[in-house]
């Protein structure tokens, strides 16, 4: 089994593009989270502490313009008569509805921001992933691509001449043995024997090892892009 590598530079190129979507995507997350916060921040802190001051108020309010329509209907003119009142029933009215609107609202802010917390909740589950993705597992994934990329240029870059060579010249001195003739004595002939099988047994030897090297070398390779894009 042999790796089959055609172009390490696409490998920088998909990691310089997982830099560039990590980024993004951490900036959108920052940015969503940052959107909901000062949401939370303006109900809470905002709305609810400007109605909670407004409600007192507009009751002084109401409660003050209640007394002068009071105190006008019990005067009466030199004449006997009562003087007008209008105006203060009026006033009285334009109290009533500002405080019933404040109360309203108040009301409104206490629900929306009951709501709202229920729903940063939800929204901090659901982005929970996500933020793992930006900070643990695309990092991760990143530093994958760089240290398999490094693996396979140093794998690339190994020399392999000399067990080629090895091989060649063992081949070549059995067949020059071959080619010298007859061998002129039996111990001769069964020396000549043994070292033939001796660099028969090395070709072996080094044709496996040359195969194991390969077949680890692209499971490596394999580990580091699934580990990579997992």
């Amino acid at each position: 089994m042999s790796a089959n590598i055609t172009d390490i530079a696409a490998l920088d190129e998909f990691r310089r593009a997982l830099i560039k979507f990590r980024e993004e995507l951490g900036i959108a997350v920052s940015e969503a989270d940052s959107e909901v916060k000062s949401t939370f921040i303006w109900l809470e802190r905002d709305r609810m502490l400007h109605w909670k001051r407004a409600v007192p108020r507009l009751d002084e309010e109401l409660t003050a313009a209640k007394s002068a329509l009071y105190r006008k209907e019990m005067q009466t003119m030199g004449t006997g008569q009562r003087p007008s009142i209008i105006d203060e029933k009026k006033a009285v009215a334009r109290a009533k509805v500002r405080t019933e609107e404040a109360r309203e609202r108040l009301e409104r802010t206490r629900r929306w921001l009951a709501t709202l917390e229920r729903d940063v909740s939800m929204f901090k589950g659901a982005m929970s992933p996500l933020a793992t993705l930006v900070d643990r597992d695309l990092p991760d994934a990143i530093l994958r691509l760089r240290n398999m990329a490094l693996a396979l240029e140093a794998y690339l870059a190994t020399p392999s001449v000399s067990l080629g060579e090895q091989l060649e010249r063992a081949r070549s001195r059995i067949a020059s043995m071959r080619r010298a003739g007859e061998v002129q004595t039996a111990e001769e002939e069964a020396a000549a024997a043994r070292q033939r099988a001796e660099l028969e047994s090395d070709e072996r030897t080094l044709s496996a090892a040359c195969d194991i090297a390969r077949e680890t070398a692209s499971d490596t390779a394999r580990g580091a892009i699934n580990g990579g894009a997992q």
